[in-house]
């Protein structure tokens, strides 16, 4: 920086009323130039709607989301897993009752397997993890 003393006079002085409307009258040239050169889109732009979407999970609207539940309240309905493995003990006794009276050894042989089959898949059916795999909510 210059100290004040080293600034030159010469190049400062007066102005006078009519450069002023000179200088306004060149600032406000470029102003005008600008605006009448200022580039507008030819076209509107695109500007993206938000989309509405339903309630509850996106592609199944009449299934709710779990934080859609939270308030209400659910029931748990386990007679339709009760009703087979019902079926399947009758089934069971069934089968016990007719290898018991069978006096064909063939006849007897194919009841067995078949007992075998059910108390496989009763054993399977009766437990506390598959009931509440196939239970129902509403």
């Amino acid at each position: 920086m210059l100290p004040v003393s080293h600034v030159n006079a010469g190049y400062v002085r007066p102005v006078t009323a009519a450069e002023r409307e000179d200088e306004a009258a060149k600032a406000q040239e470029p102003q005008e130039k600008e605006r009448e050169h200022s580039f507008k889109p030819v076209k509107d732009e695109y500007i993206p709607e938000e989309k509405n979407e339903p309630a509850g999970r996106p592609g199944r609207p009449d299934k709710k989301s779990p934080e859609d539940i939270k308030g209400e309240e659910r029931t748990c309905n386990t007679d339709k897993v009760d009703r087979e493995i019902e079926k399947l003990k009758k089934k069971k006794q069934k089968l016990e009752q007719q290898i018991n009276t069978e006096t064909d050894e063939s006849r007897k042989a194919e009841l067995e397997k078949e007992l075998a089959q059910v108390e496989s898949e009763l054993k399977q059916k009766d437990n506390d993890a598959y009931r509440r795999q196939h239970a129902t909510f509403t």
